[in-house]
């Protein structure tokens, strides 16, 4: 792929990740609703939602500290960082090199947890408390996480998404069990941390509108992490004309409306991971995650 097109690439996809993600976030939405028997909003209700939080000017105390007033840019610019770096409908874009599943899950790292620092500079009780269930919940999360990226690691010898997309994509990530294993981890993780409705209650207007917006992001970067590392079928490799973009686009299109229709028939089946059950969805994900690390470790010591 050419200097020239790998840039262009990487436009596509950032504009199309950011234009999807609230799309995605309200599908989910409507189908859950649906299943569970109950109209629901449509699925452009949360970009109109956005549109009118964009309108109003953000309040915040005049003696308010600079974390307050930058976590929102902060949040979004790493939520849209994190978005960037994941491949969509093809390979070789021009931030491939930076695609690390590291970097990534530093990303998504900090985008929540530099809302959760200014709800805790807020100094209310109900945001101190999000906060703090935040923190906790993340101790969980995060070794599972690099469980799952130390099994990838070692499957692809690459932590790099663009040439784990690519080495999946020809079936050469094995023993595939352990992939399997790795990605449910993660998709156990996406499913028990908790939003950012707790979090937000000290934002309006723009602000708000950035974090919400941020939160959409996350989400289809975890769709996005599952299709590739799953379902890479049907993605442009490096050095193919448009026409295998238009298929990669299509393809990606179709893996993503599968998986939130997945997600959203489980939420619909068994409900949102409740507060107190949360700790138990982790402490299974922390599990997955290390029999995937096992069996890869396993698997290489034997070859």
């Amino acid at each position: 792929m050419t200097v020239l097109a790998a840039i262009l690439a990487q436009i596509i996809h950032c504009v199309l990740m950011i234009a999807a993600a609230p799309v995605v976030s309200g599908l989910q939405d409507q189908l859950g609703a649906r299943l569970a028997g109950c109209s629901g909003p449509d699925s452009w209700q949360a970009w109109r939602e956005l549109r009118r939080l964009a309108r109003k000017q953000p309040t915040l105390p005049e003696t308010s500290a600079l974390l307050p007033r930058t976590a929102p840019v902060a949040c979004f610019a790493a939520a849209a960082l994190a978005a960037a770096l994941v491949p969509s409908f093809t390979l070789g874009m021009a931030f491939a090199p930076l695609a690390d599943l590291l970097v990534v899950a530093g990303l998504l790292a900090a985008s929540r947890i530099v809302v959760a620092l200014a709800a805790l500079e807020a100094g209310t009780a109900p945001a101190g408390l999000a906060a703090g269930r935040t923190a906790r919940l993340a101790c969980l999360a995060e070794p599972t996480v690099y469980l799952a990226i130390l099994a990838f690691g070692v499957l692809g010898g690459t932590t790099n998404l663009d040439l784990l997309f690519g080495l999946q994509l020809q079936d050469m990530l094995q023993p595939m069990a352990a992939g399997i294993l790795a990605v449910a981890a993660l998709g156990l993780i996406a499913l028990a941390v908790p939003g950012e409705a707790d979090l937000t209650t000290e934002f309006s207007g723009t602000d708000l509108a950035l974090i919400r917006l941020a939160g959409t992001l996350r989400r289809l970067v975890w769709v996005s992490l599952v299709a590739g590392l799953l379902l890479p079928a049907g993605m442009a490799e490096p050095g193919d004309g448009a026409l295998a973009w238009i298929v990669g686009l299509l393809a990606w299109g179709a893996k993503v409306l599968v998986l939130t229709a997945g997600l959203a028939a489980l939420r619909a089946a068994f409900g949102d991971v409740r507060l107190s059950r949360r700790p138990l969805a982790l402490g299974i994900a922390a599990i997955l995650g290390t029999l995937a690390a096992l069996l890869v470790l396993a698997s290489a010591v034997a070859a």
